[in-house]
């Protein structure tokens, strides 16, 4: 008989939403009765699935370490019940795999005997890290919202502290540490250094870091502004803040001169000025610092410009631009579709876009059947008004009202067909892209091969040794090209000669979250 643990996950928002652990702990119970499937184990936990530093998971880990091999199954009822990052899922299945465990979903089973069932897979395990995604972009919306409108919303700096006005809406007021910051820019401006000032803050039991006295010297909030960083296209600014400034905008800008560090709120990108000739600046890493590399062109004594990426860090970094797109186009040559891989594509994203066929079909039949009673009805109106059986102001009244529903019904079966048609574009776009992914790159804009350049590689991209070196590539390409079993003959993990998935950037182990800021990644591909 098969042995398997059974694992039911709530997260506090969606326990105040119905959603039971009781009802999971029954699902799971039953199908493994029906499945004549021993249960051994089973645990509930009440915790957000963004990674797995969950404490009723990490006591299934160190159970199934003890009991290695002794376990067939870890059943959950949705792939979204074990996690809602892509990147820490597929990590935590190979090594669950390590204990011979197999973990599936009774609601969306997987057959792991077949590689085409990988690509599903990716698609069950994105859709929840994309909600987690949207969610966190409201989030951030709403606090920069907060932050336009003069509010801090977040943690209050050294000197002020948390509370709400008559409004009851978030503000910071000066606490009674707002002396001390009054003190620190005055001895500024009296030439005192930072660390005599620390120094004396000490003495009158006050332990201020470096960092943070440096931090507090730069801070416009104390003059009683806020600022709202960079976000897309907009730029960084400076706005009035609701709550009230510690020192004077003058004392402020006083401190930045001497300090010789005046902060200039500007509108430029950090890469303002984007050359055909070097379309992966800002995008690129040096291998010997990890810095971004930036570009310039350079003149040989024939009078010929010849352009570079390089470092400003470290100046040991010195690549020919040329060689790095001959490089990069030779890779994105060797991303092709393998056996069977267009056709299943085409039908997962058909099945996503689209959902059930039949149920488009009934809608339309319906729509056309509430077309076909307007219309005669409309008909029927002006018939009883021939006979004299309605005045013309009801007449009216009814044929506007019977008319805007007909508008209404043709509206909604013309986009029935427009989505259906855009579809196909999209579809036979995305596909024509993944199959050319060369020719498009060379064909594009710089603003469009940075964009798919920063989708294909969502982490730090080095150039070294004639090969470009990198954590991994985006998440549902790579399952894509490995769907055939071909690549079994390759080295493990590669995909072309010319790039390099080095482990040196990243490891595989699972680590908290914390550490974790550059393992985001994105799962789709960017075309225009």
């Amino acid at each position: 008989m098969k042995r398997a643990v059974i694992m039911c996950r709530v997260s506090s928002d969606e326990q105040a939403k119905g959603y039971s652990l009781d009802v999971q702990f029954e699902q799971l119970t039953k199908y493994c009765h029906r499945n004549n499937i021993e249960v051994v184990k089973h645990y509930k936990e009440d915790y957000s699935a963004k990674n797995f530093n969950r404490p009723e998971f990490n006591k299934f880990l160190d159970y199934a370490k003890k009991h290695k091999n002794e376990l067939d199954y870890l059943f959950i009822t949705t792939w979204d019940r074990f996690s809602r990052n892509m990147t820490d899922a597929n990590l935590m299945l190979r090594k669950l795999r390590t204990f011979g465990i197999e973990v599936q979903a009774i609601e969306q089973p997987i057959d792991f005997s077949i590689p085409e069932s990988k690509a599903m897979l990716a698609i069950y395990l994105v859709f929840p890290e994309i909600d987690n995604d949207r969610r966190s972009l409201k989030i951030r919306g709403g606090i920069r919202g907060s932050l336009k409108a003069g509010r801090w919303c977040r943690q209050a700096p050294f000197g002020y502290e948390n509370t709400r006005d008559v409004d009851n809406k978030p503000i910071i007021i000066p606490s009674d540490k707002a002396k001390y910051v009054k003190k620190i820019y005055q001895e500024i401006l009296k030439g005192k250094s930072q660390s005599e000032i620390r120094q004396d803050l000490r003495r009158v039991g006050m332990n201020i870091s470096r960092n943070n006295i440096s931090l507090i010297l730069k801070n416009p909030m104390y003059m009683g502004k806020i600022v709202v960083p960079a976000y897309e296209e907009e730029p960084k600014v400076l706005v009035e803040g609701k709550h009230e400034g510690i020192i004077s905008k003058e004392l402020f800008y006083q401190v930045q001169n001497v300090l010789g560090n005046r902060r200039k709120i500007s509108s430029k990108p950090a890469y303002n000025s984007k050359r055909e000739e070097l379309p992966l600046r800002g995008l690129l890493y040096c291998s010997k610092c990890s810095s971004k590399l930036t570009g310039s062109p350079s003149r040989s004594q024939t009078g010929k410009q010849y352009f570079y990426y390089h470092c400003n860090n470290c100046k040991e970094e010195r690549i020919s631009a040329k060689k790095v797109d001959l490089t990069i186009e030779a890779i994105l040559n060797d991303f092709r579709f393998v056996k069977g891989a267009e056709t299943i594509y085409e039908m997962m994203i058909q099945k996503l876009l689209l959902g059930n066929e039949q149920e488009i079909v009934l809608k339309r039949k319906k729509l056309e059947e509430a077309l076909k009673t307007t219309t005669q009805r409309l008909e029927n109106l002006q018939d009883l008004l021939v006979d004299g059986k309605i005045n013309p102001d009801s007449f009216s009244e009814a044929h506007n009202r019977y008319n805007l529903n007909r508008e209404e019904i043709l509206d909604k079966i013309k986009e029935l067909k427009t989505t259906n048609s855009q579809y196909k574009i999209w579809l036979k776009k995305g596909i024509h892209l993944l199959k050319n992914l060369k020719e498009h790159y060379k064909n594009s804009s710089v603003n469009e091969k940075q964009k798919l350049i920063s989708s294909i590689f969502p982490e730090n991209l080095f150039f070294e040794e004639k090969k470009c070196r990198t954590t991994r590539i985006n998440e549902v390409l790579r399952l894509i090209l490995q769907i055939d079993n071909d690549l079994g003959n390759k080295k493990r993990g590669q995909l072309s000669e010319k790039l390099k998935l080095s482990s040196r950037v990243e490891s595989e182990r699972i680590e908290l979250s914390s550490k974790q800021v550059t393992k985001e990644f994105s799962t789709r591909l960017v075309y225009s």
